[in-house]
């Protein structure tokens, strides 16, 4: 006899087992008719898109789980189904879905159609990418990251040339003004327009230099600076970008502050990043655009040293609510797509915080904007006091016989001016060979040399006055314009030797030969 009841007994149990896998599954099963309302919604689809199954059911799938964007591509989708195109599978795509609370999210979904008693159903099975996405965009991130690294590593052997070249003639300026300086005591006229010229060098000095710190990179070295000092190359640096963008700049900035004890290149691209930070919340702001940056010591509390500060604030929109809590995390930037990456305040507020100190976005600002404040702990060491010895040593000048070598004959004349004004007795060679020659007929005390000469380098010249007159090896000053090139930082961490900064100043020349004598 064969079973009566054996087909009957057999289609629920298959029903039931087919909606336990379907709400067991990881993946999002949605199931709409040929109109795109929702006739099955699993567990998974609840969970992703917060949304509970009585709610769902019914309804049309295109508003309740896609975003906007996307909803005309899911309605052409639809129209290949009811035409009956592609019987089993319509295709695999990426779009942006959208939970119950409006928050959109990267899915890749998978659509298929089915006929059940003559009817036809399209089912759409979502998976969640945010973690892919997220890991994409990171790599990307650091593919962006390594690009601008070669980039900046191009840059810097582009401009270790370009700064050799013009520090020298920067050099001649600068000194040439000073001499004159000191020539017009009695003209106050031609004092102060020498004066000018002096000030102008200076600053294409410090354009430069800048450019160059922020191009090389060298490790941390900490020494006391001046914050006002760093503030004033920012503002050189960036001054031609404000003025053409309208942006009036407002220096107030507190008089004799003490020193910080911080890497000057470190925290120089943190007050670069401030005052470009501020140029960029300006842009498309209409009336005046303002920036003022401020800066003074803190009073002494709660058994805390006092800092420096540095505010740096902008008349612009301001930073909103929803996004304060976010502005120094890596990668968030509330800017236009294409301009900053995200990264300048959360390594700016890193480097703060490693130098002892801490920079937050205050809660308001008097101009209506934006105000950062920069807070740094005092070095508690006092800014050197140039003494009168320094620039003319008394117990040496007179006796002191000093070999100048630079083969830029305009250069080694201004050294051999300053040196000599200051009671130096000096001679000058334009190379290498010839200094070798002058060291074998003459004694000299010490030696001013150029690090980067043709023929005959400043650091081979060192090797020969090394092996050949071993007491000058350790009086030997070389003079350059970029020291943190990784030959230059190397040759000069290897032979302790000292250096010299194009440009420079007559004092700062004076006091270098200073201590190289003492």
């Amino acid at each position: 006899m064969k079973p009566a009841c054996a087909e009957p007994d057999e289609r629920p149990a298959s029903a039931a087992l087919k909606a336990a896998i379907a709400d067991g599954a990881p993946a999002a099963l949605i199931v709409s008719d040929e109109a795109g309302r929702i006739v099955e919604f699993n567990l998974a689809a609840e969970t992703m898109f917060q949304c509970p199954r009585a709610q769902a059911l019914g309804r049309h799938i295109a508003p309740l789980v896609m975003a906007e964007r996307h909803r005309a591509l899911h309605a052409q989708a639809l129209a290949r189904l009811r035409a009956g195109e592609s019987p089993l599978q319509l295709g695999r795509m990426q779009l942006h879905a959208v939970r119950a609370d409006g928050s959109e999210f990267p899915v890749e979904m998978l659509l298929w159609r089915t006929e059940v008693q003559g009817r036809m159903y399209c089912t759409a099975s979502l998976v969640d990418m945010t973690a892919v996405y997220n890991a994409t965009q990171e790599i990307e991130r650091q593919r962006e990251a390594l690009r601008q690294s070669e980039k900046l590593t191009a840059m810097g052997s582009l401009l270790a040339g370009v700064a050799h070249e013009l520090n020298n003639p920067l050099a001649i300026v600068m000194g040439r003004a000073s001499l004159l300086e000191e020539k017009c005591d009695h003209e106050p006229e031609l004092r102060d327009e020498a004066q000018r010229i002096r000030k102008a060098a200076e600053r294409c000095g410090r354009i430069v230099r800048t450019f160059l710190n922020m191009a090389r990179s060298k490790p941390s070295q900490r020494g006391p600076v001046s914050l006002n000092e760093m503030v004033r190359a920012a503002a050189d640096m960036l001054q031609y970008g404000y003025r053409t963008h309208n942006i009036t700049q407002e220096l107030a900035l507190g008089e004799a502050l003490p020193p910080v004890m911080a890497d000057s290149d470190e925290i120089g691209q943190v007050v670069m990043n401030l005052l470009i930070n501020a140029q960029q919340a300006l842009a498309g702001k209409q009336g005046p655009r303002r920036v003022r940056v401020q800066s003074g010591v803190e009073p002494r509390r709660d058994n805390r040293e006092p800092r420096v500060w540095l505010r740096v604030e902008d008349n612009g929109l301001g930073v909103p609510a929803a996004a304060r809590q976010h502005v120094f995390d890596a990668f968030f930037t509330t800017k236009p797509e294409g301009v900053g990456t995200g990264l300048g305040l959360a390594m700016s507020r890193s480097l703060a915080r490693a130098h002892g100190g801490d920079l937050v976005l205050e809660a308001g600002s008097s101009l209506g904007g934006a105000s950062f404040r920069l807070s740094l702990p005092i070095s508690g060491v006092a800014e050197p006091e140039l003494a009168p010895s320094a620039l003319a040593p008394s117990g040496h000048s007179l006796l002191a016989r000093v070999l100048v070598v630079d083969d830029e004959p305009e250069l080694s004349e201004l050294m051999r001016e300053m040196l000599e004004g200051a009671g130096y007795d000096v001679a000058t060679a334009e190379s290498g060979a010839v200094a070798l020659e002058m060291l074998d007929l003459a004694r000299f005390d010490a030696i001013v040399c150029d690090l980067r000469m043709p023929d005959m380098d400043g650091a081979t010249l060192w090797r020969e006055v090394a092996t050949r007159h071993p007491a000058l090896g350790h009086s030997m000053l070389f003079v350059t314009g970029d020291t943190l090139s990784p030959d230059a930082r190397g040759f000069l961490n290897g032979t302790g030797c000292d250096s010299l900064d194009k440009p420079f100043s007559k004092t700062d020349l004076l006091t270098k030969v200073a201590a190289l004598l003492a």
